[in-house]
């Protein structure tokens, strides 16, 4: 069996033995080199020998990659610290040391990205990864999506706000997804949802502007392609709107906002107008032909039953805070005098209107006092001086119903009409592994992989930096999607956590199993690895990285 690690006969080194930290780096590093990434970096940024450079700008955003995939602590950014102690010779080549990764030289690599566009770079080359390692299709899926990174430090801001077409997209103070965001645009396809699109967006913009804005520019890219298969795009309700839907190059699957009226409506409604159709795995749904203001689209209302046991822990959570606060100010209401009764009457119907989920029930009770001073004149009545009003809750069924009702639906939409294959089944299945986007976004976002926290300074470097982060996700989703498929196709399982078999590991368990190997170099006498148990001798049998 061989293994990537071959290049390390004939290694000149200055010790009698030499131990370096390999562990699963050279996993990596194999799929980086699998990937060519260094090769068509190179190709693209020629390295300038005016400041001396010892590596490539490729080399320089593989040690990134490795770093950002190294679960540190330290900013892939300031991967000398971290190469201290690997086995560079095995995952670099001959020659290359930790120093030569100082941050003036990733800094210069992260300002060349930038100067090429950082865009326009990673989609050049994941189109050509995917054309490489994607089963060609006559359609392909787009899944569209955003979300904030958190940044540390000052950063000017323009006063007004709004975008400069010249300078790169700008970190943006008040409420966004994470603290103080520059938003990122992420677009993947096919099984391993490999990332095909990324773009760094200002601080506090909206998905609803920016998907449109997004894809134009896709299309303008593909428009150079020699080949481009058509495209899906999948994204949330943001992108339901209708006056950009209504006349695009591309056909499109999304989740239809319940701002649309028809759509809110429909959601609420008695379950049995409905003929619906079993979707299997707790899903039910059924078509709905509809005009939305001229723009033609199938709509197809589906039900989650999993979503609708969710979705009613949280409505009876909020119907009992509701009614602790409808208590609390009906007791307020109680000691209110009121002079008449139908002052009164008023102030308790204002109130039942004012009840989402509840109704109640009022008496006006009349307090009655002696008016004059000192003591009563015999025979004398009390007079009637104000009104209490007197209120009791109780759940109303008829005003839950249309929230009950709503539990679990949505509703999805396309523009693909005439495809006999999108049937309710495809409908859904397509917009659910919109959650592959979303895993990719939870994974730069992990602290554990240290990915999301940004101490640069400069707002080129962090666009740029944008894309070694996404090639992290590139490389780990392409690790795990080989591993498993190799599993599947030879009928495999190995111990996931708790010791179970299973043939879907993650790619981050697979690494923490690998720790452990070490590269030995000997005086003049070559080198050799140890820690490969039976077990990783395994994993790396899955992993065709010789």
């Amino acid at each position: 069996m061989s293994y990537p690690f071959s290049a390390i006969n004939n290694i000149d080194i200055n010790e009698d033995i030499n131990i370096e930290s390999l562990d699963y780096h050279g996993i990596t590093a194999g799929f980086i080199n699998k990937l060519k990434l260094v090769e068509r970096i190179d190709a693209r940024l020629p390295t300038s020998k005016k400041h001396g450079a010892i590596l490539s700008h490729g080399q320089r955003v593989k040690a990134m990659i490795i770093c950002g995939l190294g679960f540190t602590q330290s900013p892939i950014y300031l991967s000398h610290h971290f190469f201290e102690n690997k086995a560079l010779a095995v995952l670099f080549g001959k020659g290359v040391k930790h120093e030569h990764f100082n941050d003036d030289a990733l800094g210069r690599t992260l300002d060349a990205i930038y100067a090429y566009g950082v865009t326009e770079l990673f989609a050049e080359i994941a189109n050509e990864i995917a054309q490489e390692f994607m089963p060609a299709t006559k359609r392909q899926r787009l899944h569209l999506d955003t979300t904030s990174l958190k940044l540390s430090g000052d950063y000017d801001v323009n006063a007004d706000g709004e975008e400069d077409k010249n300078q790169p997209p700008r970190p943006m103070h008040g409420h966004s997804k994470d603290h103080r965001p520059d938003l990122k645009s992420l677009t993947v396809t096919g099984p391993a949802n490999l990332p095909l699109w990324i773009e760094g967006l200002n601080g506090n913009s909206q998905d609803k502007t920016n998907f449109h804005q997004t894809l134009a520019r896709i299309e303008q890219f593909r428009a150079a392609l020699e080949k481009s298969p058509d495209i899906l795009v999948i994204a949330d309700s943001a992108l339901y709107v209708q006056d950009k839907l209504s006349n695009t190059f591309y056909t499109w699957l999304t989740r239809v906002p319940e701002s649309v009226k028809v759509a809110k409506q429909l959601v609420i409604s008695e379950e049995e107008i409905f003929a619906w159709q079993t979707l299997g795995n707790g899903y039910k749904g059924v078509w709905l032909g509809q005009e939305d203001r001229g723009m033609r689209q199938h709509w197809g209302l589906i039900y989650s039953e999993q979503a609708n046991k969710r979705e009613t822990i949280t409505l009876n959570r909020r119907i009992e805070k509701a009614q602790l606060t409808a208590e609390k100010e009906a007791r307020k209401l109680k000691n209110e005098p009121f002079t008449c009764e139908k002052d009164a009457q008023r102030a308790a119907i204002a109130f039942e209107k004012k009840l989402k989920y509840h109704q109640v029930n009022y008496q006006l009770v009349p307090i009655k006092k002696f008016t004059g001073r000192g003591r009563p004149k015999a025979g004398e009545q009390r007079s009637i001086v104000h009104y209490e009003l007197h209120m009791t809750l109780r759940s109303c069924e008829e005003k839950q119903r249309p929230s009950r009702n709503k539990l679990g639906r949505f509703i999805l939409s396309t523009n693909d009409l005439n495809n006999q294959d999108m049937d309710l089944a495809t409908l859904l299945v397509s917009y659910k592994e919109q959650q592959g986007v979303e895993r990719g976004f939870r994974f730069i976002k992990d602290p554990q992989f240290h990915l999301n926290s940004i101490f640069l300074k400069k707002p080129e470097r962090i666009n740029a930096l944008m894309m070694i982060m996404t090639l992290c996700l590139m490389v780990y989703n392409t690790g795990e999607y080989e591993i498993r498929e190799t599993l599947k196709k030879e009928n495999e399982t190995v111990l996931n956590q708790v010791g179970k078999a299973t043939s879907k590991p993650t790619m981050r368990w697979l690494f923490q199993r690998m720790n452990g190997i070490n590269v030995l170099f000997f005086q003049g006498k070559g080198a050799c690895i140890t820690g490969l148990s039976e077990e990783k001798r395994r994993f790396y049998a899955c992993l065709d990285l010789t």
